[in-house]
């Protein structure tokens, strides 16, 4: 049975009639990766009040993998899903880093038929560990998350059943260790397999 549904699911997405609006395949993407904190030493003063400023550590530059299904309907929108692995890491703190599986769906946009989208996301990353941050000056090392909520904005440029070039940033919306969040700047690729092996 399980032989029958397979070989059904493979028919129907390599079809001629689906391949022009579904892809899916593998993606690699070149990331920057930070900290961002809030800095209690910097105060703004701003029309909302008096707040503290926020402090970035250096960029690390880490490697993701993973893969992405995308649907493009005839009205120029995509929705699409990316699940990749990557690592998140400063040259601030050392060996520290986290490893992360990350699920984001996103909707993209066409911009004036050019093969240029738009593109926000908002999903969630699997912290895989640990690190102990000791003798880290900025980091104590005690509240871990083990989910993070990441926000996703993009350009995406689709150059058709070839390959999408997908630059941009994603955000994190939780702190995944004391008070830091993580962010990403990336550039990177998607190869819509099903359309060239078809």
């Amino acid at each position: 049975m399980k032989k029958i549904t397979l070989l059904l699911l493979c028919l129907i997405v390599s079809s001629p009639l689906l391949s022009q609006t579904f892809e899916f395949g593998p993606s690699v993407q070149y990331h920057r990766t930070a900290f961002q904190f809030d800095d209690e030493d910097e105060i703004i003063i701003s029309d909302y009040g008096i707040s503290e400023g926020t402090k970035v550590t250096e960029a690390d530059s880490n490697i993701a993998f993973g893969g992405y299904a995308a649907y493009y309907t005839e009205n120029t929108f995509a929705y699409i899903a990316e699940l990749f692995y990557v690592t998140t890491s400063s040259p601030n703190y050392g060996n520290n880093k986290f490893n992360s599986i990350n699920l984001i769906p996103s909707v993209a946009a066409e911009m004036f038929n050019s093969n240029l989208f738009i593109n926000a996301g908002l999903g969630a990353g699997f912290l895989l560990n640990k690190p102990d941050f000791e003798d880290i000056k900025d980091v104590e090392g005690k509240d871990y998350s083990s989910v993070d909520i990441l926000l996703k904005l993009a350009l995406n440029y689709r150059i058709k059943n070839v390959l999408t070039i997908d630059g941009g940033a994603l955000f994190g919306a939780i702190d995944i260790v004391d008070e830091q969040h993580r962010f990403h700047y990336y550039l990177g690729a998607r190869v819509p397999l099903n359309v060239l092996i078809k």
